[in-house]
């Protein structure tokens, strides 16, 4: 490798006491030293913030906010990174030893791309774990993501914590995290990001991702309303400002989301909102799982009032 890529680590932090020791040290314990790691205190009232100052060190800086959320406190942390490079680090999530030593790998075989990212694993805290990689992709293997909403079709390959972006890149102030959003705020960004930059990928899971956290926007929440990130995204369609080459399948990755809401709709007894989603002229760009959801809209919308005749 000519040069050792400067990488810094931006991890928002509120109230993770419990795990951000843990998380910082998977940064240290990297086989590739992190240029810096700037953690971002969202206003923590247990003592996150502390703890981190006990573990200060020429590599870590501590930056203090009052309460403004996630995204907030990641485009604080994008605004302080004076690596070439920014990766994103959960609080209570954590880098395989050899994380930044991959993305290292992909920057020097894929240099003019924008985003740099690897697959992950969910833990969950039973000792149960699930991979989350491009199953067509071979173990291992260093490739270009050319249709990005194609491959999110077919599962979450990447997270947030799993993606490094070129500092370059949020030259363009409006390449951010979306303020005030606490679900799909990340993959609002990454979507933008991936339209507009080449996306490389190593297909080998390498960052932890921490399942059903107390505390966490993801833990136990229910989607039974159109995120921000896909109306967004749906604009941007209708504008014409997708890129061609993904255009079908951003539209079927629209769809699926709205038939994802038609079945949570429907899980808590609200026909009426499930068929106002069937309605929806965009829901018809993923024609197969469509038919599957008025299949299930129908049947339980029957099971329902078979119960209330009962």
């Amino acid at each position: 490798m000519s040069a050792v890529p400067a990488i810094s680590v931006v991890v928002p932090l509120y109230n993770k006491a419990e795990f951000v020791a843990e998380a910082i040290n998977s940064v240290r314990e990297q086989s590739l030293a992190a240029f810096e790691i700037v953690v971002v205190d969202d206003g923590s009232t247990d003592g996150s913030a502390e703890i981190v100052e006990r573990m200060a060190g020429d590599d870590i800086r501590l930056i203090r906010q009052a309460n403004a959320g996630v995204a907030m406190a990641r485009n604080r942390g994008i605004d302080a990174a004076q690596g070439e490079y920014i990766a994103f680090l959960d609080a209570d999530d954590g880098f395989q030893p050899d994380f930044l030593a991959g993305i290292a790998r992909l920057i020097e075989r894929f240099p003019s791309a924008g985003m740099y990212c690897t697959g992950y694993t969910r833990v969950w805290e039973n000792g149960h774990h699930e991979e989350s990689t491009l199953p067509e992709a071979e173990t291992g293997a260093m490739v270009v993501v050319d249709d990005f909403y194609a491959n999110w079709c077919n599962g979450s390959f990447t997270c947030t914590c799993a993606i490094v972006v070129r500092r370059s890149v949020f030259a363009d102030l409006t390449l951010r995290f979306p303020a005030g959003e606490k679900l799909g705020e990340d993959q609002d960004l990454w979507f933008r990001v991936a339209e507009c930059h080449q996306v490389a990928y190593l297909n080998s899971p390498k960052v932890d991702y921490r399942m059903a956290v107390s505390g966490s926007a993801t833990h136990s929440s229910v989607v039974d309303d159109e995120l921000p990130c896909y109306r967004r995204l749906s604009e941007r369609l209708d504008a014409g400002r997708v890129p061609l080459l993904m255009e079908r399948s951003a539209r079927r990755l629209l769809a699926s989301h709205l038939m994802n809401i038609a079945r949570a709709r429907l899980s808590l007894g609200d026909v009426r909102g499930a068929r106002r989603l069937l309605r929806d002229r965009r829901a018809l760009a993923h024609p197969i799982y469509y038919l599957r959801t008025a299949c299930a809209v129908a049947l339980g919308a029957l099971g329902l009032s078979r119960k209330a005749a009962s």
